[in-house]
């Protein structure tokens, strides 16, 4: 592609500079990711939630859209459900509607052609076993699939032509097709998992055989719309596709009529290189996308923990992509665009891969959601309402819950008065980001800063109030978001001594760890990020738990698709010993004396950190309820569970409560001021 000009008007000209996909123009270099939202119809079709939802993605000024994993062979190639689906004339209305709304909105939009392959469960395929490459079990759902014959490849490639036929009528702007992540095609790239004798299986010549059919498929069946092909340039398991096979395989993909490489990398066995963890460090596969637009003269779009338009801007311009594709960061914000085009950076919604919305679709596959973001997909739910009386709300505690109570009250009308016993704000993120890592998490608690100090929002740090000091403002509305507490450990002599400390404490902040070795009892998510931040700062470290189970390491937490590289984590530190099956009896002052097995054990240590639970700190709200003062408890006071879920849970009990006090009242129209 040609050189970008400069524009000194604008602060990322490389991402708003105009592109083109084959004859296909787009307004800037944006575009969003496809991702699983569970948004569709039982039937396949685009439902009214759906539209909503993208179509707040095209106002947010995105170039193009891709929409989610589209099955064009249902039920057989179905990998979850409610799945979108383009394998029937029936819904072709719904996909046209989709498409005049993003065209409206003012961006161009694109559906993903989808089979699974063996990546699926009989649950989701009407009972059917599925079809594979080779009969090679999926590592995640470990369901034994069916090695495809000629009569089912046949059938699988007029599938897909018909499906992009359908996208043409309903009007789309282009097609791609799902070649990545261990699906049909790419489960035919992979040596991992194509065993085949035959003229589709052995050399990467025949591996490439059925994906490039399947290309050529999909380019008779599309037309003259631009055709892009979603490529894993590495997989990261023994035998699979890497970049020098991808490099190779995206340069025949060229030769048979695809107009763009989209390239990601993973499968399911390696998911944490698919949908990445707080851990992989922004911008990971940018050198990935740049070998293979080293080797193809057709334009890249590279995606991956891109989260500023700063490190877009710089990929543009650096050459190791024509595209940047956006994935949870418009789940988080979805006016990223229009933002970053403004240069409003300090404005955009920080996405923290924290994957709280990859717990919503793989928990029961229930809709997409995003922690920071609580509209996302809930785009037709109302509004708060403006209440305009000025009357004061008191909200005590500055974590995520309670600033996000803060920000809706300020933005309803109320004069909001926010108290932190701490003197730091959102000591809970200053935990979640201690060990190493994760210092994303900061992201999201300077964002909040920067949006409490463009309120109206009264911030008092250093404030333990009582209910009879609470009273005495006599407020409206008191907001309880004054989160947990250490769950008390009974029954264990010694928990008196100094070397005992709360380990929520020290990655918060609050205490610090004076001498080592460390042990930590107690293997939860608060336990295991202990011990890899007091490891990280050169302690030896025990981490002890009650449970033998190795892989019972923070079991509660949203990482159990990512439990064995978490797992990997702390074990690859030298200086973390894990012991299982063991239960703390007693402490003295250099000691912990433990036991298991009914034998006794004693580790001298110099600090013990306990993690052992939370539970919710709602001791004020007895006494307010009793004082007669309005009280509404948010967050971990009500349940100990994960930001979004304080976010969640503020935000939506106040929507309700205003509608409540003002039905009739005028609609907060934006989220932008949470």
């Amino acid at each position: 592609m040609q050189p970008l000009a400069k524009n000194r008007e604008q602060p990322f000209p490389h991402l708003f500079q105009a592109g083109r996909l084959r004859n296909l123009a787009l307004k800037n270099r944006l575009i969003m990711a496809p991702m699983e939202s569970n948004l569709a119809a039982e039937d396949g079709s685009v439902s009214d939630l759906m539209r909503e939802y993208y179509r707040a993605r095209a106002v947010g000024g995105v170039g193009m859209i891709i929409v989610e994993y589209t099955c064009i062979d249902r039920p057989l190639g179905l990998g979850g459900q409610p799945q979108l689906g383009l394998d029937d004339d029936a819904l072709i209305a719904s996909h046209a509607d989709l498409v005049q709304a993003v065209h409206a909105a003012g961006s161009r939009i694109c559906v993903q052609l989808f089979h699974a392959g063996r990546q699926t469960h009989p649950k989701f395929t009407g009972g059917q076993q599925p079809i594979a490459a080779s009969a090679i079990p999926c590592p995640m759902y470990r369901k034994m699939p069916r090695e495809m014959n000629a009569a089912d490849m046949d059938r699988v490639l007029q599938k897909f032509r018909d499906a992009a036929e359908r996208a043409a009528k309903a009007g789309y702007d282009a097609v791609e097709i799902h070649g990545a992540h261990g699906y049909l095609p790419a489960n035919f790239l992979s040596a991992a998992s194509n065993q085949r004798g035959d003229e589709f299986g052995g050399s990467l010549a025949n591996r490439q055989r059925f994906p490039l059919r399947i290309a050529e498929a999909v380019r008779q069946g599309a037309g003259d719309l631009p055709v892009i092909f979603r490529l894993s340039a590495d997989e990261f398991v023994t035998g699979g596709t890497d970049i020098g096979e991808a490099m190779d395989t995206a340069r025949r993909l060229e030769a048979v009529g695809v107009d763009a490489i989209h390239v990601s990398t993973g499968c399911h066995e390696r998911i944490d290189r698919n949908v990445d963890p707080v851990w992989m460090p922004e911008g990971w596969r940018l050198p990935l996308a740049r070998q293979i637009r080293d080797v193809v003269n057709i334009p890249v779009i590279g995606v991956g923990v891109i989260r500023h338009p700063e490190v877009a801007e710089r990929a543009i311009d650096e050459g190791s992509a024509d595209f940047i594709a956006l994935g949870r960061a418009l789940l988080a914000d979805p006016e990223w665009p229009n933002k970053a085009a403004a240069g409003r950076v300090a404005d955009i919604r920080p996405c923290t891969s924290c994957n709280w919305c990859v717990a919503q679709i793989g928990t029961g596959h229930t809709p997409v959601g995003c922690a920071e973001n609580p509209r996302t997909g809930r785009e037709t739910q109302p509004q708060p309402v403006f209440i305009g009386s000025r009357e004061l709300a008191v909200v005590i505690g500055a974590g995520p819950g309670g600033i996000a109570a803060a920000l809706t009250l300020d933005r309803a009308g109320y004069r909001v008065l926010l108290m932190e016993r701490q003197t730091a704000l959102a000591p809970g993120l200053l935990a979640s980001a201690a060990a190493p890592k994760k210092d994303k998490f900061l992201w999201y608690r300077d964002y909040l800063a920067h949006k409490l100090r463009h309120s109206d929002v009264e911030l008092k740090f250093g404030s333990a109030a009582g209910a009879a000091d609470i009273a005495g403002l006599s407020p409206a509305l008191v907001v309880l978001a004054t989160g947990s507490r250490d769950r008390a450990l009974e029954g264990v002599r010694g928990l008196d001594l100094p070397l005992v400390k709360s380990a929520y404490a020290v990655l918060a902040g609050d205490d610090s760890i004076r001498q080592g070795p460390v042990v930590i009892y107690g293997a939860g998510e608060v336990g295991c990020e202990a011990a890899k931040f007091a490891a990280s700062k050169g302690f030896e470290v025990i981490l002890a738990t009650r449970s033998s189970d190795a892989n019972a390491l923070s079991r509660s937490t949203s990482l159990r698709i990512y439990r064995e590289q978490f797992i990997e984590t702390i074990r690859a530190y030298p200086n973390i010993r894990i012991e299982l099956g063991t239960a703390l009896r007693s402490v003295s002052p250099d000691a912990v004396h433990m036991e298991r097995d009914g034998q006794e054990i004693t580790w001298r240590t110099g600090q013990l950190l306990l993690a052992v639970g939370r539970l919710p700190n709602d001791d004020l709200s007895v006494a307010l309820q009793a004082a007669s003062i309005p009280t509404l408890v948010v967050g971990d006071a009500v349940d100990v569970r994960r930001i979004g879920d304080a976010v969640h849970d503020a935000y939506w009990k106040i929507r309700d409560m205003t509608r409540r006090i003002n039905p009739q009242g005028t609609a907060i129209e934006s989220i932008d001021f949470l």
